[in-house]
């Protein structure tokens, strides 16, 4: 962009001295830039009045703000390289998972020198199995036909060709898995289950080697300690993993609904004294969906249990999801406290619980009140 002062002696020197910065074609155009102030700055000084000029505290003011401007504009090109930095750093928690039994969905086979690794399925029944392979852009490559496959997990065999014969580019491809147990070819979610043996890295994004098969972190489900866990420490640096082993509390317990059954044991709570109390369930929006009361012959002084069926009050099965719950008294000292050693990770929605041994209740990290 150039800077024209119009024949003015002064302003042509001063615009001289800007050297302007060229824009590549891959840059965006900002709304006000360094130029641009620049600019209009050096517009106000031609086309002012000579016989009333700008004011001198007009004049500092204005290049105190373009002095902001600069600030602000290398302070936003300095946050977005601490995020990038987080972003790489952050992917080191992988190395946490190795020995971990892990479960997760797999999706992605890596092709690198023409080689193809990380497709696995599993089979609960023995099936006819067709594999289908697409690139980055959704389009079918190659549909491979595997006959008859047992029950069990199963490696996936490509080398490295299109339907057509020609070798495809190296990078990461996506595949699924058709089975027909005789009743008709059904898609099968990809997972895996086993024991982390390693991390590699791929394209920059770490991956969990699980049976062989690549597993991103971001794809695992269930997350299960192993025997030599000790706990404790690794709660300190926060990550999530070094809650397994402990014994947690927390008064905001999640109760999970998946296939219309509810997970865990009944729901629990405490009362100080003995009296009639009101259980109330709610769902993700925080509605009522089921109201249980509980009389005072049945109520006890310390730990209840009150076991429901997954019905609303309306008598239907409630959607499967994550429910809450709470409990009301007249003396206002109920609460729905929950204990247990964490005996493994779920991934919801895209967001880890605890899984609490002895309840099968889930807990927030964030919602843990204490650690024994």
């Amino acid at each position: 962009m150039a800077i024209s002062s119009k024949g003015n002696a002064v302003l042509e020197n001063l615009s001289n001295t800007y050297i302007p910065h060229e824009k590549t074609k891959t840059e965006k155009e900002d709304a006000l830039g360094q130029e641009a102030f620049l600019t209009m700055l050096v517009a106000q000084l031609e086309n002012q009045d000579p016989l009333n000029p700008m004011e001198g505290t007009d004049f500092s003011a204005q290049l105190a703000q373009f002095s902001q401007l600069e600030q602000l504009i290398y302070l936003n090109k300095s946050m977005d390289t601490l995020a990038a930095s987080y972003s790489d750093s952050s992917s080191g928690n992988a190395v946490d998972y190795i020995g971990r039994q892990v479960s997760g969905n797999v999706d992605v086979i890596e092709l690198d020198q023409g080689f193809a690794s990380g497709g696995v399925y599993n089979l609960s029944e023995t099936s006819d199995v067709i594999i289908t392979i697409t690139n980055a852009q959704g389009k079918t490559i190659k549909t491979i036909a595997q006959g008859q496959q047992e029950a069990g997990t199963h490696s996936i065999s490509w080398d490295g060709k299109d339907s057509q014969g020609k070798q495809v580019a190296d990078g990461s491809y996506k595949y699924s898995v058709a089975a027909n147990s005789g009743y008709g070819f059904t898609n099968i979610p990809a997972e895996v289950s086993g024991v982390v043996e390693a991390v590699a890295y791929k394209n920059g994004k770490p991956y969990l080697l699980v049976q062989g098969a690549m597993l991103s972190p971001d794809s695992i489900t269930a997350v299960a300690g192993s025997d030599s866990d000790t706990g404790g420490s690794n709660t300190a640096n926060g990550s999530i993993l070094g809650y397994l082993g402990q014994t947690v509390t927390s008064d905001t317990p999640v109760v999970q609904v998946e296939n219309n059954t509810v997970s865990g044991a009944g729901l629990g709570f405490v009362l100080e004294t003995q009296e009639p109390a009101t259980l109330n369930i709610m769902d993700g929006y925080g509605q009522i969906v089921r109201t249980i009361t509980i009389d005072a012959e049945d109520a006890r002084t310390g730990d209840n249990i009150v076991q429901w069926d997954g019905l609303s009050d309306a008598g239907d099965p409630v959607p499967d999801g994550l429910y809450y719950y709470g409990v009301d008294t007249a003396s206002k000292t109920a609460s729905a406290t929950v204990s247990g050693e964490v005996s493994g990770i779920r991934n919801v929605n895209n967001i880890q619980y605890l899984v609490l041994e002895n309840t099968g209740r889930l807990v927030s990290p964030s919602a843990v009140t204490g650690i024994n």
